[in-house]
């Protein structure tokens, strides 16, 4: 009896021992796996935070140059004149929202997401629109014969519509990066960044409000 009895607490032990160490070896897996998931989760928003930096960067330049080339031109039409000068500009320019698709899906803020979108798109839209403005403005000098009054009415009128619609994407363009602007600066914690037309028109609707 003495023996079986030896026995059967031995197994007894063995057996909460097994279960002991099968927990312990749980536990472990457990928190490698969470710690992995942190690092990753980490990662991810360093990632995100880097590309944020660099939108904002890229964003902003870009407007830059556009109030630099087309400011002038566009918040100042004359349509009695020509309409607008040519402009150089491409897709080729847009490298840090073209190659961060896949971050950009990770942005939490659904808001901040999408205003990075609908900007990239306003600004791409006005890039083509221009650069077929500009193919249109290069066939009308090169084929119109140039009247002492100048070019035929269906060029004017061509080059004036085309100009009307640059317009609607330059306001656009201009509105949804002094959107964009804010929200990065906001996510970022950063300082607002001054942009030519755009904070003064913000600074005029606030005074018209008031």
């Amino acid at each position: 009896m003495a023996t079986l009895l030896a026995a059967i607490i031995a197994v007894a032990g063995a057996v909460i021992a097994a279960n002991a160490a099968y927990k312990n070896v749980n536990k472990s897996r457990f928190e490698q796996v969470e710690a992995e998931r942190q690092r990753n989760r980490t990662s991810d928003r360093d990632r995100v935070l880097g590309t944020l930096h660099a939108l904002r960067e890229e964003i902003l330049q870009l407007w830059m140059i556009v109030a630099e080339d087309l400011g002038g031109p566009i918040e100042n039409l004359d349509l009695k004149r020509k309409p607008l000068p040519y402009w150089s500009y491409n897709q080729s320019y847009f490298s840090v929202f073209d190659r961060n698709a896949g971050t950009i899906g990770l942005i939490e803020s659904d808001q901040l997401r999408s205003s990075l979108v609908r900007t990239y798109m306003f600004a791409k839209r006005l890039v083509d629109q221009y650069q077929g403005y500009n193919r249109m403005d290069v066939r009308a000098s090169v084929n119109t014969p140039q009247p002492a009054t100048g070019a035929s009415a269906d060029t004017t009128y061509a080059l004036h519509a085309g100009a009307l619609t640059l317009i609607e994407s330059y306001n656009a363009l201009k509105t949804n990066i002094g959107q964009l602007r804010n929200l990065l600066d906001a996510e970022l914690g950063l300082k607002k960044t001054p942009l030519p037309y755009i904070d003064a028109a913000e600074s005029n609707q606030t005074a018209a409000k008031s």
